[in-house]
This record gives structure tokens, C-alpha cells and sequence, in this order.
């Protein structure tokens, strides 16, 4: 059995400290919904990774705020992508990794290169060497990019999947968070337990990598705590790739299109494209080709083959790593680079997802800034037509956070996005909004399918 972190979560929720920007949920009903979706903007901060406890306790507190005010009938909680990748940092093993995230040496060269976050891992890698060697030498040789992932596999269980286990079970709702780690088992075998379990946890236990493969992976569990999925996530992003040198999930064959299929809870099928597989259509908007094979090479084409596949709600879970008001990846202005991914899976003609759910991580991990608008979209919403800041406003937009200024002209975007940033040594770095989003989706309105 996992570590339960109950009782430290229902402790916890008495002494809840809300960051200082913080905004109640905002959301839509519908009364013929059958089920309720709860998308979590959480604001992420090594304080919570302190201990087993610290993290139980801030889970608590998101759903305190978040989860327990909003919840009806089937309710499905969707927390941001990554919301795992702090407890790397928990206990003494992680102590110096947190001392540096709140010094000047945590983004020495601001947000223009990963300095900081490259000197954690360093520092991660010192912290675990014994469990690296054991590993090493059972499962070896590993990457030295990802070895930390598999070397704190019995840290990252005893956390993060201990605590949103507990979190759906406690709540009673389905729950998708996301880390990256290997598959693992429980031991109780003295002499696994010395070599990798936790020296700081004396039950008897270890839970132990069973693979050196190490996926950005999408887990959800049932009302009863089990579970019931995990996706794994594929094409990467270039940062996966190079500075942490992750595991791509399948790309072809029948594992790549399970992968995309996705579970179905009730009448609605979810699928799971964490960031980057949202934007992985293999063709322009509106304009199929003759004869398009969707599920050919998921690198390319994940999210037409997670439609081909029935999927109706597209669960895109985000951990965006840079400024929200500012260029992205491609060059553009980055909420316009974002309409090619939750906005498009309900806009797009050639597609039938009705449905999508993209709930932001938010908040400065040493040089890394994440931040973005989480939003609920449904196809031939027919609202009122709201969009993301310095962007057109559309009418798919169920539900969409606000930023941490009201819109205005992108420059004046763009300088408050600098003020946020890592390193900006502005009154507001890393004051970035806490929020969540929620509706209720009706499987009687989804899209036919052709």
C-alpha cells in the first residue's frame, strides 16, 4: 500500500496560505451536464515540496479551494501538466535544491537559458548518487539526463502518486495529474529497501523503478483511488529532449493509437495530449488532406489520431516553460500560437472533439518560467466571445482564467510578463495567478462522428 497523505492533506486545509495573487474559480452550468470538469491553475512553489507532508498538504489545499466548492455528480479533476516534477526537492536529499530555487544563483542569467534549472539537476544528481549506482548498475546504463527520474522513483510515488491516489478516493472524483517518472513496484525486501527506498522513511517499504525508461506521463485515477490510465506523452518538446532526455511514448502501432485512444468515463471518451501533442495535427487548419492517415506517425499527427479514435474531450494538462505575454516557440505571439491546440480541437471543421479541458501550470522554477490562461472550450458553444490577452476573441471559450492584468496592447503585455519573470528583480517576479476553471460537459450535444 502507498503512503497516504489524508490525514496531512485534511490537516493542512485548516492553515491553507494562498499565494498573492489568487481568484476564486469561475465557470459555467449546465444542468443537463452528467459530468463536471474542474481544470487547476496551481501555482507551484518549493515551499510545497519541503516534505511528504508539505505536498500532501498544498494538493489539500487546491482542492479545499478548488475542488470542494465545485464538485457535482461525476466530477473529473484535471490538474496541470508537471504538477509532480517538484518532489524531486522533498526531504534532506532535495534541501540544497530548494535553498537555490530562493537565492540569486536560481536564475543567473534570467529566463534566456535553463542555468538554474541545469544546476538543480546537478545538485538532484549529487543527492541520489547512491540510488543512481544501484540503478545503474540493475537497469544500466541510463542517460545521465533522466537517471535523477528513475533514482527518486521511491520519493516521486511516496509523493505525488500517493497524494492524488488519496485525493480521488477522499474526494470521490476521477483525477488526472501528470510527472515524469518510470513504472515501478512495491518491495518490502530488507535489502531493496536499503538500496533505494527513502533513508529518511522507515516502514519497510520501497517502491522501485522497474524500467529505465522515464515518460512525461498522464495518470488518472477513479473515485476509489485506482488506477485507470496513463499516457504517455509523444512527440516532446525540444527542453524534454535535450536537458532532461525523457522517453517519447509510442509513435506507431497499436500501443501509439491505445495511447491516443484514451478511457472513456460514462458517456464521454477522454483522451490525454499533455502541451505539445495538442498542437500535432499533420495538416492546417480546415484543410484535410485526400487520403490523410491520422494514426501513421503519432510524432507528427497524436492529435488527429486521438480524434480518429472517438475521442471527445481532449484533456491537454500544460506546463508551458516561458512567458505567456511574449514570442513562443514558433516565433509568434504566443496565445496566438496557442489557438492551434484546446481552441482548434473544438473549432476546426475536419475535427469532432467536442471538448477541451487546458489547465496552466503557473509559477518560476528557478529560470524556468511557466504561465499561461487555463480555459474549458466546447465546439458550437455560441457564447459570448472572449479570447486570451492580445488575442481575437472567439465564441468556444466556456470557461477561460484571466490573466494577472486585464488585456491591453501587447507591449504593455509584454512588460508585465518581464516583471514576472525569473530573475526581473521586480516587486512582482514570479506573482503569477493562482486560479481554476470548471463546466459541465453533456455527452447528448458531442459531434457526430463520420
Amino acid at each position: 500500500m502507498l503512503l497516504v497523505g489524508t490525514a496531512h492533506a485534511q490537516a493542512a486545509t485548516d492553515a491553507c496560505v494562498r499565494p498573492h495573487r489568487w481568484a476564486p474559480a469561475t465557470g459555467t452550468t449546465d444542468p443537463r451536464g452528467d459530468l463536471r470538469v474542474i481544470g487547476v491553475q496551481a501555482k507551484q512553489d518549493v515551499s510545497h515540496v519541503v516534505s511528504y507532508a508539505t505536498y500532501a498538504g498544498w494538493v489539500g489545499c487546491l482542492a479545499h479551494d478548488f475542488v470542494d466548492p465545485h464538485k457535482r455528480g461525476t466530477t473529473l479533476v484535471v490538474f496541470n501538466e508537471d504538477i509532480g516534477l517538484m518532489t524531486l526537492a522533498i526531504g534532506a536529499r532535495g534541501a540544497a535544491v530548494r535553498e537555490l530555487a530562493t537565492s540569486p544563483g536560481r536564475a543567473p542569467t534570467g529566463d534566456s537559458e535553463p542555468v538554474g534549472a541545469a544546476a538543480a539537476l546537478g545538485l538532484l544528481n549529487a543527492a541520489y548518487a547512491p540510488q543512481i549506482a544501484a540503478y545503474q548498475a540493475l537497469l544500466g546504463p541510463i542517460d545521465p539526463r533522466k537517471q535523477v527520474f528513475v533514482a527518486a522513483t521511491d520519493t516521486m510515488v511516496r509523493s505525488f502518486v500517493a497524494t492524488f491516489s488519496a485525493l480521488a478516493r477522499r474526494e470521490h472524483v476521477y483525477v488526472v495529474a501528470s510527472n515524469n517518472m518510470p513504472t515501478w513496484r512495491e518491495t518490502t525486501d530488507p535489502a531493496e529497501v536499503a538500496l533505494f527506498g527513502d533513508p529518511e522513511v522507515h516502514d519497510g517499504k520501497a517502491y522501485v523503478a522497474t524500467s529505465s525508461r522515464v515518460t512525461n506521463s498522464t495518470f488518472l485515477w477513479g473515485p476509489d483511488g485506482r488506477l485507470l490510465f496513463r499516457n504517455e506523452k509523444v512527440p516532446l518538446t525540444d527542453l524534454e529532449q535535450t536537458l532532461l532526455g525523457l522517453d517519447s511514448g509510442p509513435t506507431t502501432g497499436p500501443a501509439a493509437i491505445a495511447n491516443a485512444a484514451g478511457i472513456r468515463i460514462g458517456r464521454h471518451r477522454l483522451g490525454f495530449a499533455t502541451s505539445l501533442p495538442a498542437f500535432a495535427w499533420g495538416y492546417p487548419f480546415g484543410h484535410r488532406p485526400k487520403g490523410f492517415r491520422p494514426c501513421e506517425d503519432l510524432s507528427v499527427t497524436y492529435a488527429s489520431c486521438m480524434d480518429a479514435q472517438g475521442v471527445d474531450v481532449m484533456v491537454q494538462a500544460e506546463a508551458n516553460p516561458g512567458r505567456w505575454a511574449g514570442k513562443g516557440g514558433a516565433g509568434q505571439w504566443q496565445p496566438t500560437e496557442w489557438m492551434g491546440s484546446a481552441w482548434r480541437s473544438v473549432a476546426d471543421p475536419t475535427l469532432h472533439i467536442r471538448y477541451a479541458v487546458n489547465p496552466f501550470m503557473v509559477g518560476n522554477l528557478l529560470d524556468l518560467p511557466f504561465d499561461g490562461q487555463s480555459a474549458i472550450l466546447a465546439r458550437g458553444a455560441g457564447r459570448r466571445p472572449v479570447g486570451y490577452i492580445g488575442e481575437r476573441r472567439e465564441p468556444q471559450f466556456l470557461a477561460l482564467a484571466p490573466w494577472t492584468v486585464p488585456d491591453g496592447p501587447r507591449a504593455s503585455l509584454e512588460q508585465q510578463s518581464a516583471r514576472l519573470a525569473p530573475g526581473s528583480g521586480d516587486a512582482q517576479e514570479n506573482d503569477y495567478l493562482e486560479t481554476a476553471v470548471y463546466t459541465d460537459l453533456r455527452a447528448d450535444l458531442r459531434s457526430p462522428r463520420s
